[in-house]
């Protein structure tokens, strides 16, 4: 019995050929890249809690860190997500010689101490940013904010509902009114305090916060430089005047 001949497939005959060109093609693309994109400058930009040195020595931190191409397509697949007080890190090719590193920031604006020296920093919504040992230059510390439940980045710090509130008020004024605050305290009985320069700022409690800060912010020029206490403690919608005891 004689066995019959397989019939030739033209359509098979022409996939195996395209598939073997194809990875020839792509093996001498990734050679290329290789050869083409040594790395020569790296540049930084968006980087103010780190130097550029220390952004390029987080992110380019392997043995091929010299490749353009290399690093572009790792911070494609596996992006740092681990920088403390950076969101987000992208990494292109300006030019196949120079790579451009694009730090985004988290947005952080004070920060509470904890009694074994953490740092537990907060935005402006009062949510927990991070929890550091670093101090960062520029953030407002946060006294009287304590709390016994558990501390998790991503979260509202967990203390009293109305002080984080108020707090998170303080933090958006001092950016939508120009304040220059240099603490923020709160007493026992909820009683604010901000430290502006060397005016001290006795708030009272968190009624009426928001006219309080308003008026602040039109009362704390017209101190100029002067030292001396802000009372705002008997401020009301009816009695809205405010003492300022001169030193």
């Amino acid at each position: 019995m004689v066995q019959g001949r397989k019939k030739f497939s033209p359509f098979r005959f022409y996939l195996v050929n395209f598939i073997f060109f194809l990875l020839i093609l792509v093996a001498a693309f990734l050679v290329f890249l290789i050869l083409a994109c040594g790395v020569q400058e790296v540049e930084v930009k968006g980087a103010t809690f780190y130097t550029d040195q220390q952004i390029e020595h987080l992110v380019l931190n392997d043995r091929y860190r010299t490749n353009g191409a290399w690093d572009v397509i790792k911070n494609r697949v596996h992006p740092r997500k681990d920088i403390p007080f950076v969101s987000d890190v992208k990494v292109s090719l300006k030019n196949f010689h120079k790579l451009t590193i694009t730090v985004t920031e988290k947005e952080i604006t004070g920060y509470i101490t904890t009694p074994d020296g953490k740092l537990i920093y907060l935005d402006r919504e009062g949510t927990v940013t991070d929890i550091s040992h670093k101090l960062l230059s520029g953030m407002i510390p946060v006294d009287g904010l304590k709390t016994k439940k558990k501390i998790v980045e991503g979260k509202r710090y967990p203390a009293a509902g109305n002080r984080v509130a108020a707090l998170s008020l303080i933090f958006r004024s001092k950016d939508n009114m120009d304040l220059d605050i240099n603490s923020i305290s709160f007493g026992d009985s909820g009683q604010i305090t901000l430290i502006c320069g060397k005016v001290t700022v006795m708030l009272g409690t968190a009624d009426n916060l928001k006219d309080k800060l308003l008026r602040l912010s039109y009362i704390l020029p017209k101190v100029g430089k002067d030292a001396g206490t802000l009372h705002f403690e008997n401020y009301t919608s009816d009695n809205t005047d405010i003492v300022f005891d001169a030193e």
